[in-house]
């Protein structure tokens, strides 16, 4: 049951990607250029894969204020627990076994980053050297978000392509039975995957698949 409800949550707080902030810290690691991205227009849709329980997920673009796109995630729950689950999550709408919730992102053709009231936390910069941080305090909690990986070669299976990658793992958020989250980006296609690890060992991972490339 603890596992359901960190994936859950993972997907849907998380939301891929993320939930609200307290202080900025280290703020000049967090900063990122580039211009407005196609992927942050309104419409573009990021499709990701399935989970077994859940069906139809998908993220779209829904507002854009300049390069800040508000993504709405939704998804058709057939699992009821995981639905009740679902339910339970603050700021999380359900409609019937529809669920859907509502996160803020900078995008541009630099990278990602999540935005909240109080400032901006990195997930991805297509220029990250393997070693990079980004600080963020939430709710009393400090979120990091360590550059693991930057591939050479074109490495990962993506699709029916093989890409090189970033990859970046955020801990400190304190989801119930999850350890870390791992974030998967490149240079030409933005958000490719997202990994969940659960404290059991096990691990989830979500494929994402953009309308629009920058």
């Amino acid at each position: 049951m603890k596992t359901k409800l960190s994936f859950v949550s993972a997907l849907l707080i998380s939301g891929l990607f993320i939930i609200n902030s307290c202080d900025l810290l280290d703020n000049d690691s967090n900063d990122l250029g580039g211009d407005p991205s196609p992927m942050g227009e309104v419409d573009n849709t990021f499709q990701l894969s399935t989970i077994t329980g859940v069906s139809n997920t998908q993220a779209k673009v829904t507002e854009q204020d300049g390069d800040v796109s508000t993504i709405t995630y939704s998804a058709t729950f057939t699992d009821a627990t995981l639905l009740a689950l679902a339910s339970s999550i603050p700021d999380v709408t359900v409609n019937g076994n529809t669920v859907s919730v509502n996160r803020k992102y900078r995008i541009t053709t630099d990278g990602f980053q999540s935005v909240y009231d109080e400032g901006n936390l990195t997930i991805i910069n297509y220029g990250a050297k393997v070693g990079d941080k980004y600080t963020l305090k939430h709710d009393g909690n400090t979120l990091v978000r360590e550059v693991t990986e930057v591939s050479k070669e074109d490495d990962y299976a993506w699709g029916f392509m093989l890409i090189k990658t970033i990859h970046v793992e955020e801990t400190g958020r304190n989801i119930p039975g999850v350890s870390k989250v791992e974030f998967i980006g490149n240079h030409k296609w933005g958000m490719v995957g997202i990994v969940v690890y659960f404290e059991d060992g096990s691990t989830k991972k979500i494929g994402i698949f953009s309308d629009a490339n920058n």
